[in-house]
């Protein structure tokens, strides 16, 4: 992997800001979709059917002003959001098919979704989404995606073909919308990506062979090409939603989003803050097309001795949403399938590269990384951006000593934290221990720990009913008249009180006795008290 060093630029230190960017590069998401270890060239690039050229007053590339621009600006976008929501869809109906063929909950579940129907009906169909895609298990992301299966029939959810079969439904989806972005392209102009600000990067085609302008083949573009745009596509998504695929698609800033691309609002379920949904979706296509890349390794005559496997079954014909609690889908192959087989287009992209960039020019790109080994992840961005990442290790440095102490911190101030309540629990059984005579007095127990005289004061009296409910007991019931208390809340109980029933009652003139004797052997124990 000499050419992988070569183009590796190690950063040591990195912000917590680089350090997530890393983690989201299109490098890790290839590794997955395409079962391949060690990956020796960028995988994040657009093919689009138009140039491109310089705005230097925006110093990017944007679209140059062609019929072929006018007519499939809007198209290419729709066709690439459908794919992407069609992989959302797949997701959902997946979880609800699991959830509905659960052997012990399942029959719960779908008399509870049949509620769910009825109320989205007379309620407000966003609440009851909510209510749904939580007992899914799912993100609140997802809430929109279920409201339109709620709101609207089934010719614009397509409920009825997902609830039959999520895979099938899905793999023709794409298919149909690979199908169109196929038609769009008279030729492929293959721009590569630069990962910090996912546009396409610039450099004068006098000294790049970039954009590579390859003769166009529909399975080549299909099958090998298309899996890696879905995915930059994604990324793109999560960094800016619809403005972040037109800047990734060479639109210009000027650019207004079309109403076509708004409807695939419900699909767009990928944050900058977690990747964890674009890494099922990349497993999920990557399910959906593994049959499509047996046909393509064969063709390719690469190798004939592997043969894909295709799921076949049955379904029960659902009529409606609201017949959902009668039938739920078969069990559905879900295998990855033959990893070789899964590496095809890494293949084809390798070739590719060696047959229109010999030199291993990638456009200037270089790919930067927080460590040599080849596991670690890594990025491809420009020479710029490298430098200045190089700039800040002194900023990186100071965040990490920041993380550090905070953690350090966070652990001191639980320890105080438990400490106190500690404290405040050993005044609570210490105060119950009193009330049942227990001889605090004697000297042998007449203590006070420094450790209580340095939290006493930390303690909120307030507290101590959340501390332990006998705590707050005592404070709803006020200390008698007459009886004595040590500094630290202890009841001083004379020999006669410790050994009385407590259950007896006297009346008032024996109250009275009772008193009077108190007070004698109060002075006698306490001499340094005066008379009242």
């Amino acid at each position: 992997m000499q050419l992988l060093r070569e183009n590796t630029v190690v950063v040591s230190k990195v912000t917590g800001v680089t350090s997530r960017m890393l983690e989201d590069s299109m490098e890790k998401y290839s590794r997955i979709a395409f079962s391949s270890d060690r990956i020796a060239f960028p995988t994040c690039f657009v093919v689009l059917p138009y140039g491109l050229q310089l705005d230097e007053t925006q110093n990017r590339y944007c679209a140059v002003p062609s019929p072929e621009y006018a007519s499939c600006a809007e198209r290419l976008g729709k066709c690439l959001l459908e794919i992407n929501k069609a992989t959302a869809r797949m997701s959902f109906w997946m979880r609800m098919n699991d959830k509905i063929r659960d052997p012990r909950n399942g029959d719960n579940f779908k008399s509870q979704m049949q509620e769910w129907i009825k109320r989205a009906r007379v309620e407000p169909c966003n609440a009851v989404a909510k209510e749904i895609v939580k007992s899914l298990g799912l993100g609140p992301n997802y809430a929109l995606l279920c409201e339109e299966i709620l709101a609207f029939d089934g010719s614009i959810s397509k409920a009825k073909s997902y609830m039959k079969n999520p895979l099938r439904a899905a793999r023709k989806a794409i298919g149909q919308n690979a199908d169109s972005l196929a038609d769009m392209y008279p030729s492929l102009n293959l721009y590569l990506i630069d990962e910090d600000t996912m546009m396409p990067s610039y450099v004068d085609e006098r000294f790049s062979p970039y954009p590579l302008r390859i003769h166009f083949d529909k399975s080549l573009f299909k099958n090998a090409l298309l899996p890696f745009i879905n995915i930059a596509v994604m990324k793109a998504l999560a960094r800016g939603r619809f403005h972040g695929l037109a800047a990734l698609l060479g639109f210009p800033p000027s650019f207004i989003i079309p109403d076509s691309w708004k409807a695939s609002e419900p699909g767009l379920l990928h944050s900058s803050e977690s990747s964890d949904s674009i890494e099922e979706f990349v497993l999920l296509q990557k399910v959906v097309r593994k049959d499509d890349l047996q046909s393509l390794w064969d063709d390719a005559s690469v190798n004939s001795s592997y043969s894909g496997s295709r799921s076949a079954g049955s379904y029960s014909d659902i009529r409606s949403f609201s017949n959902l609690s009668l039938h739920s889908s078969p069990s559905i192959d879900l295998s990855e399938g033959d990893p070789v087989i899964a590496s095809v287009p890494m293949i084809h992209l390798e070739l590719l590269f060696r047959e229109f960039d010999p030199d291993r020019h990638f456009n200037n790109l270089r790919r930067v990384s927080r460590g040599v080994e080849e596991s670690s992840p890594g990025l491809w961005t420009v020479n710029e951006t490298i430098n200045d990442l190089h700039e800040v290790m002194e900023l990186a440095d100071i965040e990490d000593q920041l993380q550090e102490l905070m953690l350090d911190y966070e652990k001191k101030k639980n320890t105080e934290i438990e400490l106190q309540n500690l404290v405040q629990r050993k005044k609570v059984v210490k105060m119950q221990l009193s009330r049942q005579g227990f001889p605090f007095h004697k000297e042998i127990f007449h203590s006070k720990d420094s450790i209580d005289e340095e939290f006493e004061a930390q303690v909120p009296g307030d507290n101590n009913a959340k501390t332990d409910p006998s705590a707050g007991e005592a404070r709803a019931n006020p200390k008698p008249t007459g009886e004595l208390y040590q500094d630290d809340g202890t009841k001083i109980v004379t020999h006669r009180m410790r050994y009385s029933d407590p259950d007896s009652t006297s009346d008032e003139g024996g109250e009275k006795k009772k008193s009077k004797k108190m007070r004698k052997s109060k002075r006698k124990f306490r001499p340094w008290f005066g008379a009242c």
